[in-house]
């Protein structure tokens, strides 16, 4: 564990308590603070790594991934101050939302919907994708739309009586594997010296509406949506460091007898995004180039896309890999399918009282409420849609792009006026976050035009 605070300084104050210092070297992070950023990466490799960035690579190339290099440098920023929010405050970003400019509790209400309305889409979509999969690995009668209401009942039934843990470890641990899988068919079998040099700067048309398209979609779901800030933020915040642990004491973290103790912690937050973020960068990034190699310029199709996310490694492990490759592919959707239901109805349960000022309400009930709505409105959809795990995702990421981009700047208001001075963003973060914001808002436009139908 770290180690223990030192004594202010003489006239700063008289307390001296015991608090639990970050260790500083990479070995006691990992073994002591390293966790949040992986629950959160393992919620974004899923429809933006296993579908989304195949078709990009399938269709434009290499230069897919100075596409979502953009758009990870762009994001970045909406989770980096959430995480300052978590330890700096001692909260989450959400309950600072209560102090935004306008209608009373209208940040809480709107948020509310992104975890009901939008989070039954996101599911839908996603696990969509993974009974393509199912339907793959099943007997011919097995069709995509009914294996997704028995995957997604049984999920939710799952999260219904938090009987997942084990299940969920078990697909993290396919998630993993096949992860690892991906970045070694990388290095084995790469793309020729002909697809890198005729695809890596290939630019493609970008007002075109293929490439509008898939760029808003990418934009949307990788890594994952903004309001999963709150999600890392209910994470962190279990672990009860920095300013947590301060609050829990009774203790102010405005004394600056602290601020060396709160920074330390900040830090140590920020280092935990990144390896997750750095993660989930590489993956994407490994995706787009056996993408490349195996598929391009013919990227998947509804009717296709277990068949070539499943032949994806076939070039460099051979066809024993098509089997291993549907399997981590369906783990990585079906435990992204259980951590959506299961944030959102928590989320849900948690901001409802906040927003209606009520603590006296049952936010267990509620948990199960959203669970239970999620599941049986989204089963209707999919049903009603039929087999069509690619375009669903692609228009949902689109709208995701427009409908997410409030986190961002209501993580940066809470954060310049709740947190203490000293931990506030500097100038260079500030001018960072409005160079991202218009980048953010820019691929909002995108995705607004295309489902506008100013595009295409």
């Amino acid at each position: 564990m770290g180690a223990v605070a030192s004594k202010p300084d003489a006239g700063a104050t008289t307390r001296d308590p015991d608090l639990t210092y970050p260790s500083s070297d990479w070995s006691g992070f990992f073994k002591n603070h390293f966790g949040p950023s992986m629950l959160w990466a393992l919620i974004s490799i899923g429809g933006s790594h296993i579908v989304i960035a195949p078709t990009m690579g399938a269709s434009f190339g290499l230069v897919a991934i100075w596409m979502f290099g953009l758009i990870y440098v762009a994001k970045y920023g909406a989770w980096e101050l959430g995480v300052r929010y978590n330890y700096g405050m001692g909260a989450n970003p959400i309950e600072g939302y209560r102090d935004l400019p306008g209608p009373k509790n209208w940040a809480l209400w709107l948020t509310i919907a992104v975890f009901t309305v939008m989070y039954t889409f996101i599911t839908a979509s996603v696990g969509m994708s993974s009974a393509a999969f199912v339907a793959a690995l099943g007997p011919d009668w097995v069709t995509a739309p009914w294996a997704y209401v028995v995957f997604v009942s049984a999920a939710g039934a799952l999260v219904l009586v938090s009987r997942y843990s084990l299940l969920e470890k078990v697909l993290i641990g396919f998630t993993v594997a096949i992860g690892v899988l991906v970045l070694l068919g990388v290095v084995v079998g790469p793309p020729s010296p002909e697809r890198i040099a005729e695809t890596a700067f290939a630019v493609p048309d970008l007002t075109g509406p293929a490439f509008v398209a898939l760029f808003a979609a990418a934009a949307g779901f990788a890594p994952t949506g903004f309001s999963t800030s709150i999600l890392i933020g209910s994470w962190s915040m279990a672990k009860g460091d920095g300013a947590g642990e301060l609050r829990s004491k009774g203790l102010d973290p405005n004394d600056p007898a602290y601020h060396d103790y709160i920074r330390a912690w900040i830090r140590t937050g920020r280092r935990d995004f990144n390896v997750g973020y750095a993660f989930s960068f590489v993956l994407i990034v490994a995706m787009v180039i056996l993408a490349t190699n195996v598929l391009y310029p013919n990227p998947p199709e509804d009717a296709n896309l277990a068949f070539a996310i499943g032949n994806i490694l076939s070039d460099s492990f051979g066809a024993w890999s098509y089997y291993a490759m549907l399997i981590g592919a369906f783990a990585a959707l079906y435990s992204t399918v259980i951590t959506l239901l299961d944030g959102a109805a928590r989320a849900t349960g948690d901001i409802l009282p906040l927003a209606l000022e009520d603590e006296s309400i049952d936010s267990e009930r509620v948990r199960k409420l959203v669970v239970v709505g999620v599941v049986v409105v989204s089963s209707a959809m999919v049903l009603a849609l039929g087999n069509v795990p690619v375009t669903l995702l692609l228009y949902v990421a689109a709208v995701l792009a427009v409908t997410e981009i409030f986190f961002y700047p209501a993580n940066w208001y809470v954060v310049e006026n709740h947190l203490p001075k000293p931990f506030r963003p500097s100038r260079a973060w500030r001018a960072y976050y409005v160079g991202s914001l218009a980048l953010v808002l820019l691929f909002g436009a995108m995705g607004a035009a295309l489902r506008l139908g100013l595009i295409g």
